[in-house]
């Protein structure tokens, strides 16, 4: 297996706007996506976090992957494999409105461990979008761990399931993506009637701004999708 060096790790959050009824066949090119990458040498032993969900204009699918090596996306393009792959997934895809059928923005990881090992079984987990006002990222990035403080107190996020926060920008501008695992059911419906947990959240909406066909702060509901070479750890050795 190729020996990388861990200071050109890139993460990119991948989000696939789904034709609907093609959610199967997308789940069996994305079995191989992470595989061939690795196999390649790619990307990190840290396995790709994969999760369903739908938004109000439709079905979509995101992928989290962390490249290993310099120019990584280039040579992935350039791998004929792995360009036929990708394919098969553009062909599953639909664009909407000004909204690409896929979408690969870079992000940076601003608080959270590795996504893969977030609260399994039946707790309800969201995946929020902010598109930040220009120059409000880092207000908006140390205004988030407030509103998790709040969420806690509340006991409304699953014990010992951080939340996981993305910083990075897409053809729209800049963006953050929360993601969260709440320990109720209701538990956004519930964060919106706390009144601690609402004034902090309102503040939140503040920062951000409708762009491109999205709203401001865009909530949706994920689950996470479990493949076989998930079962590595972060560092490429099987658990």
């Amino acid at each position: 297996m190729t020996v990388q060096d861990r200071g050109h790790e890139q993460k990119m959050l991948t989000t696939y706007l789904l034709r609907p009824g093609s959610f199967d066949q997308a789940s069996d090119v994305l079995e191989r996506h992470w595989p061939t990458l690795r196999r390649k040498g790619l990307v990190t032993g840290e396995p790709s976090w994969i999760a369903q969900g739908s938004g109000d204009d439709g079905p979509f699918v995101v992928e989290l992957v962390t490249w290993g090596v310099p120019d990584a996306v280039d040579r992935a393009y350039l791998d004929p494999e792995v360009n036929a792959i990708w394919q098969e997934m553009f062909a599953l895809t639909e664009s909407r409105g000004a909204r690409p059928p896929v979408d690969w923005p870079a992000v940076t990881q601003l608080a959270g461990g590795p996504a893969h090992t977030a609260a399994g079984g039946t707790a309800p987990q969201t995946l929020t979008a902010y598109q930040v006002r220009e120059g409000h990222t880092g207000r908006l990035a140390e205004l988030l761990p407030r509103c998790w403080a709040a969420l806690r107190a509340a006991g409304l996020l699953v014990p010992g399931a951080e939340p996981r926060l993305y910083a990075g920008e897409n053809p729209h501008g800049p963006f953050l993506a929360e993601h969260l695992a709440w320990s109720d059911p209701r538990g956004p419906a519930k964060a919106a009637a706390d009144p601690a947990v609402a004034e902090l959240y309102g503040q939140a909406a503040a920062l951000a701004e409708e762009r491109g066909d999205r709203p401001g702060v865009e909530r949706c509901t994920v689950r996470p999708l479990r493949f076989g070479f998930m079962t590595e750890t972060p560092t490429g050795e099987d658990s």
